[in-house]
């Protein structure tokens, strides 16, 4: 009693700490899908590279219905005023911290009609309708008037998104101040009102997937809650009960969040779901943990009821724990950070759960005994029944007995069955593929999905997709020493080249991947934006000496270009980095792998030509020793190439190469067509040219130049071509998709690798083991077997789900094998030990299911995509799971696969005493009945 009471004291004055943690760990939750995979990758370390260089992921997009600009004469008069307002409050908006420090929150703002006016204004001077065409598809809609606001957060500010980008709280229930975050005091101040603004761009993304998640919290917590009451109350029908029950839940939930805020840890919107499902094993625990209690009065009456049942329940308990932990920790092997942290701390909450179990409830109990009132007013019934060394069956273990029997009569067309089931299900597991869309993780009714559609109609593509072109110091013109020779200095690329090989790539971008060509991708940004016309046309003598005057002005103009964001330094390596923005649809049904490979397909060409075009340059030096101009150069292609051809033909030219075309299938060279290449000096033939036609060639004396390839051989010339690095979130994502399946696969793996063992060591025997598991794989297979064969693409929700469920179907099947052994010794009978089993397990397995189910069902009303969908996967595994327990186990046992459980008359001596009630005090119970006292 004294133990009981100083136990329930040390609870009382730890709740108040534990609840502090939880509060901390909410309120300090974080989101950036830029950051779920982990360091070591290679995606990971170039997004990081990225961000060293240019704003990757720190805008945001701002616009509303008449964001417009005025007509075409610039007068900015015309525009929307309150778009200049808006960008004078935000460059003036700053946050107060909590220590009383200040910071500020947006260190740019970027509107159309300045960036129009610098492009309308030297060096670049372009007309005004090329300057909005320019700006069409990112600052400026279709129409030429729709337009935004981007505003660069401070590298501070990203530090506090939710405090500076977050809606004004308007719910009754929250975890937060109900305060106005400077982007919306921004917005009053301009006089645009929160349900008229469209918000965009990587941080709003994380923001909302932070409001959601909060959002998720409080819904599963009062739904999981009113559930918990409920079917607590139905299971013990005691209102006393149902309340302690309740609060060992919740004290269990807040303890799993408390555990994430004293790891260091942060809370994000997959780990909030952690809470609702410890709550939910918490409170079905517990009232296991009251169902033996409730056994053992029946048993043996009350004296010490409290002591017995925590005794019988504690090694089942265990056991169930464990599996069900394994589970969850499985998720740890995961590459991506938010399912791998709830896999462990879930896993930790699990062991925690088992404190609050076996010490607070029993605790509670001893102080105040609870007396069952089913039990305590026919005591005098039992005790009479028990006298007579009878106990008459209930209703309910009449009818699981005659289900039992059922299942013994047809217990190989039942057996069978299932194992066509799971033959057909697993032919749907290649089928399955995974999916991580940002947008998919909201409701159709979020209010970020319809910023996003509103934008995509009205202004362009959102998505961000970086390209960036390395340029080396061996490849750049400006590095040589001023005394080089001419042919050295051909052999590199002046600043205009450069500029014009950025261009050919966005271009090449556009023609393939945009509305022309495959509609894959929206508008296209980089230095060239903002750059003068560089007369592409531009291929004779005289118009060279002009490209050479724009070259040493745009040289000139180059930190204009730097502060454009789009061209940057390496300080490390000293390369030189030009940034090619590249906007994808948030709203798409194409893969972002295939989108990267696409992206490749369409530069690999530009770079080959470049490619080709140097080794050509730098092959006439050689000959001549001196500069190439003037030199006659052939280039013969197939019909295939005739656009690289082209581009070819246009670099040499730039270089006063004088360039001639054929373009026919090649042939085996004649001695009078040797003869007429000969003149040239030299020729460049297509990629499809065998090496002995080469030989020919070179044998009749003519010079081979090079190959027009169509893909860049990146460790061939990086020097003089530089190479191209995919990065920004698309990749991410494509990764975390691969991640994913991987995960998928070696978490469901490990979980089988570890849990059958200890099945075998419960059932002590290898084949045994191997036996018990079989139903085991039943849930999971119904899920993404199934998903497989109705193409349902898995996700981070169903990803949770897989681990899980193995872990909480093990547990049924321990608590059946437990009472089958058990009976097994006392009935000396297996069919008969699996009837009576039967009768044990079904109403336990079954309460089991439904507050399992029914409880953690609450997460499908969540607006968060991947918890919802986690919720209605759980269901789906737990109601196969008791298909599994109480059809295919049973019929399993009946088989003659049951005879690896042990013949007693056969083997007497190997049989394991796994039961935990005394034997001395038991004798032989009627069939399906319980033991009953000597």
């Amino acid at each position: 009693m004294k133990r009981s009471l100083f136990i329930l004291l040390l609870t009382f004055l730890i709740t108040p700490f534990v609840f502090y943690g939880a509060f901390r760990a909410v309120t300090g939750s974080k989101n950036n899908v830029a950051d779920w995979l982990p360091a070591s990758y290679e995606e990971t370390k170039q997004l990081g590279w990225f961000r060293e260089h240019f704003v990757a992921d720190q805008f945001i997009i701002i616009s509303w219905e008449g964001c417009e600009l005025g007509d075409k004469n610039q007068e900015t008069e015309q525009d929307d005023p309150r778009i200049a307002k808006l960008a004078e409050a935000l460059k003036e908006s700053t946050l107060e911290l909590a220590d009383g420090t200040t910071i500020d929150c947006f260190k740019d703002v970027t509107t159309a009609r300045e960036v129009l006016n610098e492009l309308t204004s030297p060096p670049t001077d372009l007309k005004y309708a090329e300057a909005v065409k320019r700006l069409q598809g990112s600052l400026i809609g279709p129409d030429g008037e729709q337009t935004c606001l981007i505003a660069i957060l401070t590298d501070e500010a990203n530090n506090h998104l939710r405090k500076i980008l977050g809606r004004p709280i308007e719910r009754i229930l929250t975890l937060r101040k109900k305060i106005t975050t400077p982007l919306f005091l921004a917005l009053a101040e301009a006089g645009i009102t929160k349900e008229e603004v469209r918000l965009g761009g990587p941080p709003i993304d994380n923001v909302s997937i932070d409001e959601e998640g909060e959002r998720t919290l409080l819904r599963l917590a009062l739904l999981s809650g009113a559930f918990g009451l409920g079917l607590t109350w139905w299971s013990l029908h005691s209102i006393r009960m149902t309340f302690v029950v309740f609060g060992c839940g919740l004290l269990c939930a807040v303890m799993s969040l408390a555990t994430v805020w004293l790891a260091g840890s942060t809370m994000d919107a997959i780990l909030m779901s952690m809470p609702a499902l410890i709550y939910v094993l918490s409170v079905s625990g517990a009232i296991h943990v009251l169902n033996y209690y409730r056994e053992t009065i029946v048993d043996h009456g009350f004296e010490g009821a409290v002591k017995r049942a925590r005794n019988h329940a504690f090694k089942p308990a265990i056991l169930c724990s464990v599996t069900t932990g394994i589970g969850l920790a499985s998720l740890g092997l995961s590459d991506i950070i938010p399912i791998g942290k709830f896999g462990i701390f879930s896993a930790i909450s699990m062991f925690s759960m088992l404190i609050v179990l076996f010490v607070v409830l029993p605790a509670i109990m001893q102080l105040w005994p609870w007396y069952p009132a089913e039990i305590f007013s026919k005591k005098t019934k039992i005790a009479e029944e028990k006298k007579q060394k009878k106990l008459a069956p209930a209703n309910r273990k009449v009818t699981w007995r005659a289900w039992a029997l059922a299942t013994q009569r047809h217990h190989l067309k039942v057996m069978f069955g299932c194992f066509a089931v799971i033959v057909v299900l697993c032919l749907g597991l290649p089928r399955v593929t995974t999916t991580i869309d940002l947008l998919k993780l909201f409701s159709n009714d979020a209010r970020i999905l319809q910023d996003y559609r509103w934008f995509e109609e009205n202004l362009g593509r959102l998505v961000p997709m970086e390209l960036v072109v390395r340029f080396p110091p061996s490849a750049r013109q400006e590095e040589l020493p001023p005394d080089s020779p001419p042919g050295q200095k051909l052999r590199t690329l002046s600043f205009l080249e450069r500029l014009e090989t950025v261009g050919r790539l966005q271009a090449a971008i556009q023609k393939r991947l945009g509305a022309e060509g495959e509609d894959l991708v929206g508008a296209t940004m980089s230095a060239v934006t903002f750059a003068p016309e560089l007369g592409e046309g531009a291929n004779d003598f005289v118009n060279n000496t002009i490209r050479y005057v724009v070259s040493e002005e745009m040289a000139e103009h180059r930190a204009q270009l730097e502060r454009s964001g789009y061209l940057a330094m390496d300080k490390k390596t000293d390369d030189e980095l030009w940034r090619i923005s590249v906007r994808v649809a948030a709203f798409h049904d194409f893969d972002h792998g295939e989108l990267v490979d696409h992206l490749e397909a369409a530069i690999n060409p530009v770079l080959a030509t470049q490619q080709t075009s140097l080794v050509a340059v730098k092959s006439l030096v050689a000959q001549t020793g001196e500069s190439p101009a003037g030199s006659r150069v052939l280039i013969w292609s197939n019909e295939e190439q005739r656009q690289q051809a082209a581009e070819l033909a246009s670099m040499l030219q730039k270089k006063r190469i004088k360039v001639e075309r054929l373009e026919k299938p090649f042939e085996m060279v004649t001695a009078k067509q040797a003869e007429i290449l000969k003149k040239y000096d030299g020729v460049i033939v297509s990629d499809d040219v065998d090496t002995s036609s080469q030989i020919q060639l070179i044998r009749s004396g003519v010079t081979v130049l090079g190959h027009l390839r169509p893909t860049y051989e990146v460790g061939a010339d990086r020097t003089s071509v530089g190479d191209v690095v995919f990065t920004g979130v698309v990749p991410i994502v494509y990764k975390a998709q691969q991640a994913l399946l991987d995960s998928l696969v070696e978490s469901t793996l490990w979980s089988f690798a570890t849990i059958t063992p200890l099945i075998m060591w419960v059932c002590r025997g290898v084949f045994a083991g191997a036996v018990a598991m079989l139903p085991n794989v039943l849930p999971i297979l119904v899920v993404f077997g199934g998903m497989g064969w109705l193409g349902i693409s898995v996700d981070i929700g169903s990803m949770m789900a897989a681990s899980i469920a193995l872990g909480v179907a093990v547990d049924d099947t321990i608590h059946y094998l437990t009472w089958f052994r058990e009976d097994l010794e006392l009935l000396r009978d297996r069919n008969e030990a699996v009837i009576s089993a039967y009768t044990r397990c079904a109403t336990p397995t079954l309460q089991a299911a439904l507050i399992n189910g029914l409880g953690l069902s609450v997460f499908a009303v969540s607006s968060f995509t991947p918890t919802a969908r986690f919720g209605w996967l759980m269901l789906t595994i737990l109601i196969a799971g008791v298909v599994a327990e109480l059809v295919m186990l049973p019929s399993i046992l009946f088989s003659p696969l049951g005879r690896a459980f042990v013949e007693p008359d056969k083997r007497k001596r190997w049989i394991p005493r796994l039961h935990w009630r005394s034997r001395a005090k038991a004798t032989t119970p009627p069939l399906g009945g319980q033991t009953v006292e000597s």
